[in-house]
């Protein structure tokens, strides 16, 4: 989970535009349904799976409080609970498959898909480069065949194209996405006798605070940012007889005197870059 936690310390740090944010998937509304269709020497059969997720899914808007373009930048959807599947070839006999913590991830994460231009609040991602993670287990039993059991890893299903569509809205504090994601790939799990194809279809919703304008610096505590002027003092007089943390500049935290009104002084004088 190093990408969950290196993208919320991003998110966290802020960035001066264009800045990314990330949402927390809701495992309460969000699930994925796997389908999945065993080829073997002796037939084909298929069984299916569902599972609540978790993860997150950073994007960025154009403009947090009107948006009208979307950048897709990482995300990691992991399912909650292990999928287990059976596959049953009558006399000629069955197989069983776990996948045990799979997750999809988006392939590329530092290289951002898009933008993308909003249709009202909708918005569509064909093709984006997707990886699995986690691992499979499978034991079998073939007339002609024999016996046998072993695993593997879910990455060697290699680079799956999976569309990415739904709607997204930021009313400049919150941003809610909900949408979905498409999962198709084969592999050949059991080495020389089978190919496990897996096709899904994941529900998203996901929430996350949206980014917030910053000033230049501690004096430029009102709107326009980026300019120093009458309401950045008025706000920050406000502020400074309120006991307003904004007014609180200058150590010692939670002590608002002479040092806060100096702190303010020197940076208002100092001006933006």
């Amino acid at each position: 989970m190093v990408r969950i936690t290196a993208a919320c310390l991003l998110a966290a740090a802020g960035l001066a535009n264009a800045e990314s944010v990330v949402l927390t998937i809701d495992n309460t509304q969000s699930n994925i349904s796997v389908n999945a269709t065993l080829d073997t020497p002796v037939g084909s059969d298929s069984d299916s799976a569902f599972s609540t997720v978790s993860g997150t899914i950073e994007v960025e808007l154009d403009d947090y409080g009107a948006p009208a373009a979307i950048t897709l930048h990482d995300f990691i959807i992991a399912l909650d609970s292990n999928i287990a599947l059976h596959f049953d070839y009558g006399f000629l006999g069955s197989a069983d498959a776990n996948l045990l913590n799979a997750m999809a991830m988006y392939a590329n994460p530092g290289t951002p898909v898009g933008p993308v231009g909003l249709a009202g609040s909708a918005f569509s991602f064909a093709d984006v480069p997707t990886v699995l993670g986690g691992t499979y287990s499978y034991s079998y039993s073939f007339f002609l065949v024999g016996s046998d059991n072993g695993s593997g890893n879910l990455a060697d299903f290699g680079v799956l194209a999976s569309p990415i569509s739904g709607n997204i809205t930021s009313d400049g504090t919150t941003v809610t996405l909900s949408g979905t994601l498409a999962i198709d790939g084969t592999q050949n799990v059991i080495p020389g006798i089978a190919d496990l194809t897996l096709t899904g279809s994941a529900t998203l919703v996901a929430t996350g605070e949206a980014p917030q304008p910053q000033g230049c610096n501690a004096a430029d505590i009102a709107e326009p940012f980026g300019v120093l002027d009458l309401a950045d003092i008025g706000a920050f007089v406000t502020a400074f007889l309120a006991h307003d943390p904004a007014a609180d500049i200058a150590p010692p935290a939670g002590v608002f005197d002479l040092a806060d009104l100096q702190a303010f002084i020197s940076a208002f004088t100092g001006g933006c870059p």
